[in-house]
Parts: structure tokens; sequence; C-alpha cells
């Protein structure tokens, strides 16, 4: 029998096929498959991995941050700004915070920063309109001052080209002093004025029926400033006379070389609390013995006086009596007080 015939080398070669072929899987080890992948463990999806990550570094949760919400932020820093911008950043912090409020997250900034905005603007219209009041006052209280010196040049303008002062009445020069007539007509030339002086009867009273129209012409450098929109035919402006002042009871006329005490220690006009007619010559008249005329109103700490250097001060009601009166009189010799 050949070699290659031999009945164990056929049982050989049906052995090795038998190994070559796939076996069929017994169905108790499939059952031992799944349950062994059952129990492993599977793996996570990289989303999962970056949790475990989060996990790790936020031990309280497995949540991510939420995303910041920018406008509340804004919202929050520009509330806080606009009280001490005087209001102007609160529009675009109350802006902001509306729109944030829409958003997820920075409820409680976009809150915040809305009552800031809000409270800036209220600050922001409480300091405008003070600050506008502030200044009114300041450009009245120039506006004031500017009259006073106008008149007080007029005043030196009068002197210079007559050599003396008339008040507190208007001078005719057919009749002399006019005592029914006010010295701010006879100041009319000396303030731009020169027409409507012409056409005044410097013989009659200011309000006689050839003067009255006249009278009732506003003039700037008379009017006061103060709460008034446009000229008056009222004056605050006006004088002492008698008892020592500047001028006399009579009206006679002033020279400079009379004032002793100097012209800057003496008072040439004020600003009187009451005002009058500008063309009647209703006056301060000054008593030494008696109480001072009025000159303080009463929203007012002072007022404004012009001296007989054409100088204007202001004068607060903390002065004394003692140097009030020692600056109406023209040559008294009194002492000037220190709160001057």
């Amino acid at each position: 029998m050949p070699a290659n015939d031999r009945p164990w080398d056929k049982k050989s070669r049906n052995d090795d096929d038998d190994d070559d072929r796939p076996r069929r899987r017994n169905r108790d080890d499939d059952d031992d498959d799944a349950e062994e992948a059952r129990e492993r463990p599977r793996r996570r999806p990289r989303e999962e991995d970056d949790d475990d990550d989060y996990e790790h570094d936020h031990p309280r949760g497995r949540q991510k941050p939420k995303p910041s919400n920018g406008l509340a932020v804004a919202g929050l820093i520009l509330g806080i700004l606009s009280p001490f911008t005087c209001g102007l950043a609160s529009i675009p912090a109350i802006i902001c915070s509306l729109l944030a409020l829409g958003k997820p997250t920075g409820r409680g900034m976009a809150i915040a920063g809305l009552l800031l905005g809000g409270l800036g603007a209220i600050v922001g219209v409480v300091g405008g309109y003070f600050g506008f009041r502030g200044y009114e006052g300041a450009r009245d209280r120039m506006k004031d001052q500017n009259n006073m010196k106008q008149i007080g040049l007029a005043f030196h303008s009068q002197h210079d080209s007559t050599g003396r002062m008339v008040a507190p009445f208007a001078q005719d020069t057919r009749v002399g002093i006019n005592r029914e007539l006010s010295f701010r007509v006879g100041l009319l030339p000396y303030i731009e004025q020169e027409h409507l002086y012409r056409q005044f009867d410097t013989a009659q009273a200011w309000d006689s029926p050839k003067n009255r129209p006249l009278s009732n012409t506003a003039i700037s450098t008379y009017t006061s400033p103060y709460g008034a929109e446009r000229a008056s035919t009222q004056t605050p402006y006006r004088v002492f006379y008698g008892g020592g002042a500047l001028f006399d009871e009579k009206g006679g006329p002033v020279r400079f070389a009379e004032v002793t005490d100097g012209l800057s220690n003496t008072i040439m006009f004020v600003h009187a609390a009451e005002q009058v007619p500008w063309a009647e010559p209703r006056e301060l008249l000054y008593n030494p013995n008696g109480p001072l005329p009025q000159l303080w109103s009463k929203d007012m700490p002072g007022t404004h006086v012009v001296l007989a250097d054409g100088s204007v001060r202001f004068v607060r009601k903390t002065v004394s009596e003692r140097t009030l009166r020692s600056l109406i009189t023209k040559s008294g010799g009194e002492f000037v007080g220190g709160d001057w």
C-alpha cells in the first residue's frame, strides 16, 4: 500500500480539514459572551468625557458654565457711572439693562443697572435744574452789575461835562431844579437815550400829559434783571438823599470835591428792595436818627451798591448798621467797619 494512501494519514488530513473549518458556537458560549459584554464598562462619548473633566474641576455639579451676559455687565457699569456723569450715562444704562432682561442669564445685573440708571437720570435732572438756576442767578447778577456800572458812568460823564452831578431831581435850564422829575431823566443823554430826553418837557412833572407817554417807555438800563423777561418802566436803582447823604433834599448839584469821606467810601446809589417808575422822583430819604430805608429783598442775601468812584460792590445783609450809615454820608468822618 502506498505511503500516501495510508489510513492514518487520511485521518490526519481529515483532522486538519476539520481544524480549518469554522466551528459552530455553542449557544451557551453566546450567552456567556453577552453577559460579559453587559458587565464590561462601555467607552463614553467625548462629550461625556468633557463632563467628567468639568465634574473633576467643579465638584459641586456637572452642569456646564453658562455664557455671560455682556449687555447686563455693560448696563451695570453704565448705571454705576450715571450718577457721577450728571445722568449722561443713564440712557445707555437703561437701554442695555432692558435688552439684557431678555437674555437667560444676568438678570440680577440687568435689574441693578436699570435701577442705577434711573437713579442717575434723577440726579441728572435735579442737578441740571439747580445748575440752570445757578446759571440764571449768575447771569442776573452780572446784568445787574452792568446796569449799575452804566448809571455810575453816566453820573461821572455828567460831572465831567457840567462840573457837577444832579440828583435826586432833574434839572431844567429854564426853571432850575424840577422836583417833579427824576434824576434818571437827566441822565438819559449819558446812557445813549438822548433822543428820548429831548422829547421830555423838563419843566413839567413826570406824569403830566406831555411826559407820561415818555415815562411809560421801557429803559433796559433802568430795569432790574431779577425776574424780568423784558425791559420795564419800573426801576430799583435809587439814590439816598438828605441827612448828610451824597445828595441833599433840595436837589442841589454835587461836586466830587465835596465828598470828604472819600469817593470809595461813599454810596452814590443802590439797588433797593422797592421798585418805582423810573421817571418818578421817589428816592430813599435818609434820616440819621431814624430807621434805614429798606434795601434787602427777602430772597436775596444782599444787594449791589455803586460808590461815588463808580465801582460796584455787593453788600451782604450781615453788614452792620453802623458801617452802612458811615457809607451813606459823604462828609461825616465816620470809621468804616471791617465788615465792609
